[in-house]
């Protein structure tokens, strides 16, 4: 593979988490190749689901958007690829964040995506994208805890070109 093909499937992997969160499903299904799939599967309580096609992922995608609303971004690892030219896997880590700022803020979930490439007339497609949510421990660390604390109980901060100095 050339350092071309490496960075063509990183803007695919880009434009897929930027259409998916500004709700674009034009540029979303165009993300896949015509007879991709997508899986999702450890979604608390919801089933495992695959959708195979361009218009199955997009009706996900369309799902997706309701429920999001734009409140949630897709923030992903650098993605391990390996290939021949023509076909690629990849794999990436992914953390879902809610938008805002502290304490509304925060990491909903993570997991990984396991990813097959193709590569059709110059351009790289999804082939199947497989994304498995990491599994949640039933107590919640200390640390995390106390940060969530410290986070909440912090006093309003002003904005920077606010503040006063003292001499």
């Amino acid at each position: 593979m050339t350092a071309l093909d490496y960075e063509a499937i990183r803007q695919l992997l880009a434009r897929y988490s930027v259409a998916l969160d500004l709700a674009d499903r034009t540029t979303f299904e165009s993300c896949f190749a015509a007879d991709a799939f997508f899986a999702e599967s450890g979604l608390p309580g919801e089933p495992a689901e695959r959708f195979e096609g361009r218009q199955a992922i997009g009706e996900f995608a369309a799902r997706f958007f309701q429920i999001a609303a734009g409140q949630i971004r897709h923030w992903s690892s650098p993605p391990l690829i390996d290939g021949d030219g023509l076909d690629a896997v990849g794999t990436s880590f992914l953390m879902v964040l809610r938008t805002g700022t502290a304490p509304g803020t925060g990491v909903i979930l993570t997991g990984i995506y396991r990813d097959r490439y193709t590569k059709i007339d110059d351009r790289w497609y999804f082939a199947a994208r497989d994304f498995s949510v990491d599994s949640q421990t039933a107590s919640a660390d200390p640390f995390v805890d106390r940060f969530d604390q410290f986070v909440i109980g912090r006093p309003a901060q002003q904005p920077f070109d606010q503040r006063t100095t003292s001499a």
